[in-house]
């Protein structure tokens, strides 16, 4: 049987809003996309039971005080309800250890979920200069490169090392705690990729794999194919 891959929706102007692309590369890849919405907290560990894989999509801004920190000046808009069903998901998720990829946004949340920090806005929280991680451009376009660590897992998934990648964001990652690795920068020193040495398939990416799988990529297509076999493994696990 196809495993079962929850996707969190955003929420815009009172509705659910996922671009149809994350559904896409979960089909192409061999799995059932559930979307989930708003969900009583109560039901958060009967969701993580029954579906076999989660994906956590791009969106707006977490809420700072998830890591102790008051709103900065140019901090987004943020999505409270949203925020605390996908922080306990993920909390669950991991618990469970199950299959994970969180993109962008979900990158975010998974290194806060274990006890990380983020830069509120980037272009004015660094320092450093900072190369355009927000492109305009068409998704599919591969705008600045990132650099992966060989003796990571992401490698192994992805089979290159450097690469350009498609970037929409003005948040990124920036305390990241021992449970999880960073594997993946930019050049400017932005974090672009963790894993979780701890759980068997918990990856975070700040670029939009997605986008990229569903154009024809072959890493990418792989990425996405691995995570549904993880999905399959875990779920046979529950027979």
């Amino acid at each position: 049987m196809k495993p079962l891959i929850g996707i969190t929706a955003e929420i815009r102007e009172g509705n659910y809003f996922l671009p149809p692309i994350y559904s896409k590369v979960v089909i192409q890849a061999g799995g059932i996309p559930v979307l989930i919405p708003q969900i009583p907290d109560e039901d958060i560990q009967e969701m993580c039971n029954q579906i076999d894989a989660l994906l956590v999509t791009g969106g707006e801004d977490i809420d700072p005080g998830y890591y102790g920190q008051e709103p900065h000046v140019d901090l987004g808009i943020i999505t409270p309800r949203l925020d605390r069903m996908e922080y306990l998901l993920v909390q669950e998720f991991l618990k469970q250890d199950k299959p994970y990829i969180g993109i962008c946004r979900g990158l975010h949340m998974l290194n806060v979920v274990n006890g990380g920090s983020l830069y509120q806005s980037i272009h004015t929280e660094r320092e450093k200069e900072v190369i355009q991680h927000k492109q305009k451009a068409p998704r599919t376009h591969r705008a600045h490169t990132v650099k992966l660590e060989k003796d990571s897992r992401m490698f192994e998934l992805l089979g290159e090392d450097e690469f350009k990648v498609n970037s929409f964001h003005h948040q990124a990652c920036n305390k990241v705690p021992d449970s999880l690795k960073i594997v993946a920068t930019a050049k400017d020193g932005i974090i672009e990729g963790v894993e979780s040495p701890e759980h068997s398939f918990v990856f975070g990416f700040q670029w939009h794999p997605e986008e990229f799988a569903w154009d024809g990529d072959e890493p990418s297509q792989h990425l996405f194919k691995s995570f549904i076999d993880a999905a399959v493994k875990r779920k046979e696990l529950n027979r």
